[in-house]
């Protein structure tokens, strides 16, 4: 009963054969590239130097033209386009402001209407709920507006601010009244 070890190793033998004949068939498909020759660099012999010839003149040197700047009449190519002014940072020092400047307009409330002889004043109630009475001419706001009209209604603020590109933004705002019943 010993011929079965012998079948499992033929066939063993057989496989191995057929999966290296199918690998090498595909696998080796290219031939290998040669590999380059290595070629060494012969160090220059010495030239057994010519008897000096007489001296020739050298060409006469040609004048190098040299280009010089003149800035005069042309603008300075590193200062910007833009002019750089100092401007002045509204809001970073509350302590200085009136209380009305230290709020946006959004945080004030137009409370009621005061008519007397010289005009009409509003009545003004800030986010702590502090009142305070305002006229034409009045500052408000931390864009540094100022009280341009009162009706009966609202409270018409202009504000002037320098825009991004240095143009002169006006732009009016109104605060409406507030009513008892909230608006």
């Amino acid at each position: 009963m010993r011929p079965a070890p012998v079948r499992h190793f033929s066939l063993a033998v057989g496989i191995l054969a057929a999966v290296s004949l199918f690998a090498g068939g595909f696998g080796c498909s290219k031939e290998p590239a040669a590999p380059q020759p290595v070629v060494k660099r012969q160090a220059p012999k010495p030239e057994a130097k010519a008897p000096a010839a007489p001296a020739v003149e050298a060409p006469a040197r040609k004048t190098e033209q040299v280009a010089l700047y003149d800035p005069r009449g042309k603008r300075d190519p590193f200062v910007s386009f833009i002019k750089a002014e100092e401007r002045r940072k509204v809001g970073t020092d509350t302590t200085t402001l009136p209380p009305l400047q230290r709020y946006d307009l959004g945080e004030l409330k137009f409370v009621g209407v005061i008519w007397t002889k010289t005009g009409a004043r509003g009545l003004v109630e800030d986010a702590e709920g502090k009142g305070y009475s305002v006229t034409v001419g009045t500052r408000i706001g931390r864009s540094g507006g100022v009280v341009s009209r009162i009706t009966g209604k609202e409270i018409l603020v202009r504000e002037e601010f320098v825009g991004n590109r240095g143009e002169k933004i006006v732009k009016d705002s109104g605060i409406q009244l507030t009513t008892a019943g909230g608006k």
